[in-house]
């Protein structure tokens, strides 16, 4: 997908047929999906120099596994943190890390990242906290 701010709203519209497709109707797990993939997809667009990235949803027994793979681009490695209460950006990974399983990063081999998390398909909340990946752990995925 084009790394244009558009593409974020056509992504989720994507997500949410992919999701009607599946039979994936617990809100809480649709709504957690569609905040990782704006953010995912909005800090992959704003923080690389992509051209390219690509969003992916896949079920894995009671879990959606939403990943967002970008181009890579400047030595950035995506965590949470807390934001001033003045501060306009910085609180969207802490946000989704609220709103997910376990969630985290992997470094690809041929230079991009992989941005991933883990929602429960029922809904629960019982996050792992952030978890980072390098290229030879890529077999481990979420």
């Amino acid at each position: 997908m084009p790394t244009l701010e558009r593409s974020v709203p056509v992504c989720r519209h994507l997500a949410r047929l992919w999701m009607d497709a599946e039979d994936i109707t617990d809100d809480s797990t649709r709504s957690a999906a569609l905040l990782v993939i704006s953010e995912l997809m909005t800090n992959a667009i704003i923080h690389t120099n992509s051209l390219s990235i690509t969003s992916r949803l896949r079920k894995a027994g009671g879990w959606l596994l939403v990943e967002v793979q970008d181009e890579g681009g400047p030595v950035f490695v995506p965590h949470p943190r807390r934001a001033g209460y003045a501060n306009e950006y910085g609180r969207g990974l802490a946000l989704v890390a609220r709103s997910v399983q376990a969630l985290g990063t992997r470094l690809e081999t041929d230079g991009g990242r992989t941005v991933w998390a883990r929602v429960s398909l029922t809904g629960s909340r019982h996050a792992e906290g952030f978890q980072q990946y390098s290229p030879k752990d890529q077999r481990s995925s979420p």
